[in-house]
C-alpha cells in the first residue's frame, strides 16, 4: 500500500469514526432542548433545516431526475425521514438516552428481516443467529421492563418502531439508492418529511422557549448529527466497502451511554449493559455474515439515525 492509499484510507477512517461520534450524541444533545422545544417541535426543524440544506446543495441533481422516481423517493423518505424522526423524538423524550443508544443499533437486525421477507435475503445460520441474539438483547431491555416507569416503556417501544421504519426504508429506497447518489436521495426525501412533521411540531413550538443556549443547541442538532453526518457518510461510502461503513455503527452506542452518564447523569443498569452485549453480538453477527455483500449493502448505502 502506498502513502496516497494509506491517506485516503486514514480519511476515510477518521471520516467515519466522526460521522458516528456525531451520531452518538443526538440522543444527549436532543434530550437537552426537547424540554424547551418539544420532541415534535424538534423534529420538525431538524427536518426543516435540514430539508431546506440538502435540497439546496442537490438541487441540480433532483433537476435531472425523472419526476415518478422523485414521487417514489419522497414516498420513501415520508417513512424512513418522517416517521423516524417523530417516533425517534417522540420516543426518546419518553425513555432516557441511554436505552436509546442501544436500541437504535437493531436497524441492521429489522432491515434483515424485511429483506427477507421481501426475498432479497436470503437466510444463513450466522444471519440467523445474529437476529436471534440480537431481539433477545431488545426483549431483554425494553419487554421485561427495564424500567418501572409505564411512560419510559413506551418511549423504548417507540425507538424500537422507530428502528423498524428506517428498515423498511432502507430496503425500499435501495433501488433509488443504485440509480441516484445519495445527496439526491435526501434532497427529496428530507423536504417531503418535513413537511408532513411539521404539522406535528408546530403545535409545540408555538409555546416552545428559545434561549441562547437553546438555539445553540437545535443548531447543533440539525447541523451536526444530521447534516454533517448524512453528507460525510455519503463522502465515505464512496471510498470504503458497504461492510466497513456498517461496523462502525458500533461506535454509537459507547458515545451515547458515556455521555447520558456524564451530561445527563444517567445510571447504566446492570439490565442495560447485558442487553446491551447481547444486541452487539447479533448485530456483529449479522453484519459479518456475508463481507462481500448482503445487507451490508442494504443497511449502509443509505445510513441514518
Amino acid at each position: 500500500m502506498d502513502s496516497s492509499t494509506t491517506r485516503e484510507s486514514s480519511r476515510v477512517f477518521a471520516t467515519l469514526i466522526a460521522v458516528q461520534v456525531a451520531f452518538g450524541t443526538l440522543p444527549v444533545s436532543a434530550k437537552l432542548v426537547i424540554p424547551a422545544v418539544g420532541a415534535y417541535g424538534l423534529a420538525a426543524i431538524r427536518l426543516l433545516g435540514a430539508g431546506a440544506i440538502f435540497a439546496w446543495l442537490a438541487r441540480r441533481e433532483v433537476a435531472a431526475i425523472p419526476w415518478r422516481d422523485r414521487f417514489a423517493i419522497a414516498g420513501c423518505g415520508l417513512l424512513g425521514m418522517a416517521a423516524n424522526q417523530l417516533l425517534f423524538l417522540g420516543g426518546l423524550s419518553r425513555t432516557n438516552a441511554v436505552n436509546a443508544t442501544v436500541l437504535v443499533t437493531t436497524i441492521p437486525v429489522f432491515t434483515f428481516i424485511v429483506a427477507i421477507l421481501t426475498r432479497r435475503e436470503k437466510v444463513s445460520f450466522r444471519g440467523g443467529a445474529g437476529v436471534l441474539i440480537a431481539f433477545c438483547g431488545v426483549v431483554y431491555l425494553v419487554g421485561a421492563g427495564a424500567n418501572a416507569s409505564r411512560e419510559t416503556l413506551l418511549g423504548d417501544m417507540m425507538i424500537v418502531a422507530n428502528a423498524l421504519s428506517y428498515a423498511i426504508y432502507l430496503v425500499l429506497v435501495r433501488r433509488y439508492a443504485q440509480r441516484y447518489s445519495a445527496k439526491a436521495i435526501v434532497g427529496i426525501g428530507f423536504p417531503a418529511a418535513a413537511l408532513v412533521a411539521a404539522p406535528f411540531g408546530f403545535a409545540e413550538l408555538r409555546g416552545a422557549s428559545f434561549s441562547q443556549d437553546i438555539v445553540l443547541g437545535v443548531a447543533y442538532v440539525v447541523l451536526v448529527p444530521t447534516v454533517f453526518t448524512y453528507l460525510a457518510n455519503a463522502w465515505a461510502l464512496r471510498r470504503a466497502r458497504s461492510s466497513t461503513v456498517a461496523g462502525f455503527i458500533y461506535l454509537q452506542p459507547l458515545v451515547g451511554a458515556c455521555l447520558a452518564v456524564w451530561v445527563l447523569g444517567e445510571a447504566l443498569s446492570g439490565r442495560l449493559v447485558t442487553s446491551a452485549i447481547a444486541v452487539f453480538i447479533g448485530i456483529f453477527l449479522l453484519i459479518r455474515r456475508n463481507p462481500t455483500g448482503g445487507l451490508e449493502n442494504e443497511a449502509a448505502d443509505d445510513d441514518s439515525r
